[in-house]
């Protein structure tokens, strides 16, 4: 796919990518580290909220860039973080990872599986020594009502000025992805901000994602369509 030259991104560059939004930032997070890795990169995975470990990566809870480096040497790839209860991790030191490896992708929010979110006041945590935010939003948002296909509904409600009952439409997408409130909540001026319109996996989401895409792209935001198939959604399958 190579979704890092979609983007218009570096991997020596941007080093640190933070991940941001819903309905796919776990499966494109993996995407990427596996294309670094494939490109001879040193690569960490970690968050600044809580996910899902991988269970084909080894896990440490390390904060010394020196062992950090010894285990990449041996593994290539680490998830780095604590496990503090048994199906979910919370992170590790930012700092201490990207001293360690060629690239580090940080998972800066939480949907709880929906395709769509808004922040709320805390989030998202992005570590200040990101030099790229993706936001991402799943297509299957599209059509369904707002308090039922989004994640802080009353917090999407409030930006796009519509009522829960309200059907989520292409600019309405668009004006969540791309807002100071929504998806660039947080970007820093140093950062490069691009988007990501997942789970266009049939022909009437692809068409709408590229009407979302249209809209990002003229606001001058680079912004690419994917999919996953089932086997590799969550990147279960890629390592």
């Amino acid at each position: 796919m190579n979704l890092w030259e979609r983007l218009s991104l570096d991997m020596d560059r941007h080093r640190l990518l933070a991940l941001v939004g819903g309905g796919g930032k776990t499966t494109n997070m993996y995407a990427l580290a596996k294309e670094a890795r494939n490109a001879g990169k040193t690569v960490v995975v970690t968050t600044t909220t809580h996910i899902m470990p991988h269970p084909s990566l080894f896990l440490v809870d390390e904060s010394d860039p020196a062992r950090l480096r010894a285990l990449l040497k041996t593994y290539g790839i680490l998830t780095v973080g604590r496990l503090d209860r048994r199906d979910k991790m919370t992170g590790g030191d930012v700092a201490a990872c990207l001293a360690a490896a060629d690239v580090v992708l940080v998972e800066a929010d939480g949907a709880r599986l929906h395709p769509l979110k808004v922040p709320a006041d805390h989030e998202p945590v992005i570590p200040s020594e990101a030099d790229a935010v993706i936001a991402v939003a799943g297509m299957d948002s599209l059509g369904g009502e707002i308090g039922v296909v989004c994640h802080r509904p009353e917090k999407v409600c409030a930006l796009l000025d519509k009522p829960m009952d309200a059907l989520v439409g292409p600019a309405d997408v668009a004006a969540i992805l791309s807002s100071p409130r929504g998806g660039r909540k947080h970007v820093g001026e140093h950062m490069a901000f691009r988007c990501i319109l997942n789970k266009a996996d049939e022909p009437a989401r692809q068409a709408l994602a590229g009407e979302v895409a249209g809209i990002l792209k003229a606001d001058g935001i680079p912004t690419v369509v994917t999919y996953y198939t089932e086997e590799e959604q969550g990147g279960l399958c890629w390592f």
